[in-house]
């Protein structure tokens, strides 16, 4: 063999491992994200689709973004998630756009927190197809964060926990009550006294007596925290919150670091994680009501048609007067009310009832 055969070989050896151990070893994370949510660890469909959607984000560009999530309260209080995330402190933030609605008033509507609003595919249809996420990164234009499409959805809320049974809008004169939004400004001029609170905060205030009622969310998420525990009246359907859009929030800085090809992949998996955690929620809502409705401790019962006639009334009132004084608020009302005059006919004209009333399947 000539003399300088072998360190050739030796080369040509080293060589090949390295493209073998390159083509099957796991690409090294380019770029790890701090991310918080605003809610608990391990809560359905509020913290758990923020996890699904951070572990998408790492498989769908190969370990090239990773986001590390964590629960509410890891870095800042639940509902400073809008501001670290403008300053920087959180690359990454999975929220409620209805916390910062006494900034930016029009953020209510973005999060559908108001008396009357979309249905769960007209909201969708309407932000993906109705300028929806266009106007909601108009609205932060001023801060240093873009929205990107929901990590989640919720279906309708429940829409009163009590201890007393709820009968009329005038029983919730004096009443300490848990809300947010336009229906608790609405509250509020009914004469209830509205208390604003995140969802950790509920059960303890329930027990404290610092609230007597409380609406949070889903059925799935309010089994979850346990309300029949202390409340044996539950009111539906939660007409104050059809349906609830949550918030995915990025730094402008951290967002434009990224190439186009991994931005449009995170985006990719804000819309996966979303759909999963809409048929998730949809098993776990139906669970968990069919657990209420046989349950003996819960008084299950849906508002009466002459209250929900009254809240459409006292919402669009609200509106109205909202949109009179804020120009974005108006502009994203306007918007919104065009899109279901096209939507909403067509959607209510082809709505089949449910086969299992008639016996059906």
């Amino acid at each position: 063999m000539p003399r300088n055969t072998a360190p050739r070989c030796l080369l040509l050896l080293l060589s090949l491992f390295l493209m073998l151990t390159a083509s099957t070893a796991p690409a090294l994370a380019k770029t790890v994200w701090r991310a918080q949510s605003s809610y608990p660890a391990g809560l359905p469909q509020l913290y758990t689709p923020a996890e699904r959607f951070a572990e998408l984000v790492e498989q769908l560009t190969n370990g090239e973004l990773v986001i590390t999530m964590q629960p509410g309260g890891s870095v800042v209080p639940s509902k400073q998630v809008f501001s670290a995330v403008d300053k920087g402190v959180l690359d990454l933030g999975c929220t409620w756009a209805g916390w910062w609605m006494g900034k930016f008033p029009s953020a209510a509507l973005f999060a559908n927190s108001r008396p009357n609003g979309m249905q769960l595919r007209e909201m969708l249809a309407w932000i993906f197809h109705g300028q929806g996420l266009e106007l909601w990164n108009e609205l932060y234009a001023d801060q240093d964060l873009v929205v990107l499409p929901p990590y989640g959805m919720l279906g309708s809320e429940n829409f009163c926990w009590s201890r007393e049974p709820i009968e009329s809008l005038e029983d919730f004169q004096g009443l300490k009550f848990r809300t947010v939004g336009i229906w608790g400004r609405i509250l509020e001029d009914l004469g209830a006294r509205v208390v604003q609170l995140p969802g950790g905060e509920v059960y303890p205030s329930l027990e404290r007596g610092v609230i007597d009622a409380t609406e949070f969310a889903t059925p799935g998420i309010d089994r979850e925290l346990g309300f029949e525990e202390i409340c044996s009246y539950l009111l539906v359907p939660g007409i104050h919150e059809p349906c609830t859009p949550l918030e995915t929030l990025v730094n402008e800085d951290s967002w434009n670091s990224l190439s186009p090809e991994i931005q449009s992949k995170v985006r990719l998996a804000a819309k996966i994680s979303c759909f999963e955690a809409i048929n998730r929620a949809m098993v776990q809502d139906a669970e968990a009501m069919n657990h209420f409705l046989e349950s003996d401790d819960v008084s299950v019962s849906r508002i009466t048609p002459a209250m929900i006639e009254r809240i459409k009334e006292l919402g669009r009132a609200k509106l109205d007067q909202m949109a009179s004084e804020n120009e974005m608020f108006a502009r994203v009302l306007r918007s919104q009310r065009k899109f279901r005059r096209k939507v909403e006919p067509y959607a209510d004209l082809i709505r089949l009832p449910y086969p299992y009333a008639d016996g059906g399947e």
